[in-house]
């Protein structure tokens, strides 16, 4: 039976202080899980506790992807913004630096929702240093940081012992970074009757999504009630 649940609390200084009853500022950058339903849940919940929430997924993407290692990467499947009222979806789209997007909204909370694409990676080690600087960038915004690991999968590309490699990687460097981790392999369970083998369908990926809203302010002092 699986663990239920499995998190790595580290204490984080931030720069950022909120009066007693101001809410925060999130910005939530993920992939194509976040592009479906667990991103939908994620930005209910967040709308209901801060002051103002900017989500953006890019599918296919990685660390890099976002820190515009080449320039400003295309999306490879979709990319979703969703910034109060207005909310776009479009197949091509120049993801955004991650960077620009701190210096832009300045931030109090950053939640990053990455893995999937970096444990589809031949060698998922090497996107440790394009972690690394996503983390240091968050910390020296003043904002506090939080990541959300990747969900199990059943899949030849996203391999089981890839998907260990690439928890244990952000594990690691959430530790030594100052990062808040809510590891999703210990949130869910990829069913082997599903042959897709990466993306939950909208039942499991918005249970999922559940899971982590009731993690969030357990560990985010600034979310709750």
């Amino acid at each position: 039976m699986k663990k239920i649940i499995s998190l790595f609390l580290f204490v984080v200084v931030s720069s950022t202080v909120l009066q007693a009853d101001e809410k925060p500022v999130v910005l939530y950058i993920g992939d194509s899980h976040s592009f479906g339903k667990l991103g939908i849940v994620l930005e209910s919940y967040l709308s209901g506790h801060a002051r103002k929430v900017i989500m953006e997924s890019s599918c296919g993407s990685t660390p890099n992807t976002w820190l515009g290692k080449s320039g400003n990467e295309k999306t490879v499947c979709g990319f979703w913004k969703k910034e109060g009222a207005e909310e776009f979806r479009s197949k091509e789209f120049k993801n955004p630096r991650l960077s620009d997007e701190l210096a832009r909204y300045r931030p109090d909370l950053t939640i990053v929702q990455l893995g999937t694409n970096v444990a589809a990676g031949a060698r998922p080690l090497n996107a440790g240093a394009g972690i690394k600087e996503i983390m240091n960038s968050i910390k020296s915004e003043g904002s506090v940081c939080v990541w959300i690991g990747p969900p199990d999968a059943n899949s030849k590309i996203v391999t089981k012992e890839k998907l260990k490699t690439t928890n244990d990687l952000l594990i690691k460097l959430s530790r030594e970074n100052d990062c808040l981790y809510i590891d999703s392999l210990s949130l869910t369970q990829f069913p082997a009757n599903n042959t897709e083998g990466i993306h939950f369908p909208p039942s499991l990926s918005k249970e999922w999504g559940i899971k982590i809203t009731n993690i969030l302010p357990q560990i985010v002092g600034m979310l709750k009630e």
